[in-house]
């Protein structure tokens, strides 16, 4: 670990990769491995500078969104972004879509760019020709219209789970942050039967299915969309 002094003294010379990490855990853990796996290096001096800061306290995001909770989420991820500017990041990457409702409260509260899920996700989208897509995501994520502006702005019709469905999809989502084992099975048969009712593709819009995802056909894995995008904001900067 490099000492306090060294890791600021990076600041400005080299990139350094910021992850505001924590939620939840295994998906943090899953962006790492992603992010190293999708370097291409010939030596390991050749990966990113990264700084982690994994604060699983950080409430509910989606308790907060929908009612369920008073207790804001946004501060606590102001702090930890803040935390990494100070510690020479040059920029920021956030691997828990529904946290993206607070994203320009997070923007303003710092200098230095962090990376935004839902329009690097259309983006990739709109690349690939995809018109219209399913989206699996959180009832706060869903409820917050966090995919909504950037999808719509680029032309994707969005088509969301029946309730069922939904309620299928978040129990996945909380025992995967509980660290239950849950069967990429499980997720796939539900993603392929979206993909039977209209949809070109399935959005995985929360990165704990990105954790079970096995790379099926037609599956977006927003996890290794934001890997890619931290690899190109760092390597161009």
């Amino acid at each position: 670990m490099k000492p306090v002094n060294a890791v600021r003294a990076n600041k400005n010379k080299k990139p350094l990769l910021g992850i505001i990490g924590g939620m939840g855990t295994q998906a943090t853990a899953c962006f790492y491995e992603l992010l190293h796996s999708l370097q291409n290096v010939t030596a390991e001096q050749e990966y990113l500078d990264v700084l982690l800061y994994s604060k699983p306290t950080i409430p509910d995001r989606t308790a907060y969104i929908i009612g369920q909770s008073l207790e804001s989420p946004l501060e606590p991820i102001i702090s930890v972004a803040r935390t990494l500017e100070s510690a020479g990041a040059t920029c920021i990457a956030l691997p828990c879509v529904t946290s993206h409702y607070f994203y320009d409260d997070i923007s303003k509260a710092v200098k230095i760019p962090i990376l935004h899920i839902p329009n690097e996700t259309a983006r990739l989208i709109v690349g690939h020709g995809v018109k219209k897509v399913c989206l699996f995501a959180t009832d706060g994520t869903i409820r917050g219209k966090v995919f909504h502006t950037a999808f719509e702005q680029n032309g994707i019709e969005l088509l969301l789970p029946s309730d069922e469905i939904q309620h299928d999809l978040m129990t996945i989502i909380y025992e995967v942050k509980r660290g239950i084992s849950v069967s990429p099975e499980k997720l796939g048969n539900i993603a392929a039967k979206s993909l039977k009712n209209g949809a070109e593709a399935v959005v995985l819009g929360c990165t704990e299915f990105c954790v079970i995802a096995n790379g099926s056909p037609g599956i977006v894995n927003t996890l290794e969309i934001l890997a890619e995008a931290a690899i190109s904001q760092c390597r161009n900067q």
